[in-house]
């Protein structure tokens, strides 16, 4: 009696969860186009670009500027967490540029821009912050990849 007991309970479970393991493959994991199934492992990244330049009130280029580029994001108990990301420089056009692959986007960026050669590249200029808007430029494919983010932020600079 037990052992039909244990047989009955075997089948059963064998039963129950190929079942279970046969639902979970359904269209989460096919390309309704090409009928494959997807085998991804991972998480969801993209391509991040922060561009722009930073000039004097003449319009002239100015080298030597850093850019602190920080974003955010909303922790699970809806409060915004700043978080320092990269810092930059911009060149002898005054341009600057930041590319990167993050699994996490941007909700916010912020960018600080600071003179930290004194008088030298022009003068002496006041720090400034912006926000530029984060906009998709590129679409991703079907797996992971979500495309490519572009933050760009053309600012003047006013001397102290």
């Amino acid at each position: 009696m037990k052992s039909r007991i244990k047989k009955l309970w075997k089948y059963l479970a064998t039963a129950v969860l190929g079942l279970l393991g046969f639902s979970s493959c359904g269209e989460g994991g096919l390309d309704l186009d090409t009928k494959e199934v997807l085998a991804m492992y991972g998480a969801p990244y993209a391509d991040f670009k922060s561009l722009g330049t930073v000039k004097d009130e003449a319009g002239k280029p100015v080298e030597g500027i850093r850019a602190a580029i920080s974003q955010t994001w909303r922790n699970s108990d809806d409060s915004i967490c700043w978080i320092e990301a990269d810092t930059v420089y911009t060149d002898t056009k005054g341009s600057y540029l930041l590319e990167k692959n993050r699994i996490r986007l941007p909700g916010e960026l912020k960018i600080v821009f600071e003179d930290i050669d004194g008088a030298k590249n022009g003068g002496e200029f006041k720090s400034a912050e912006v926000t530029p808007d984060v906009k998709k430029t590129s679409e991703g494919d079907k797996g992971w990849y979500q495309g490519v983010y572009e933050a760009q932020a053309d600012i003047v600079l006013h001397k102290k």
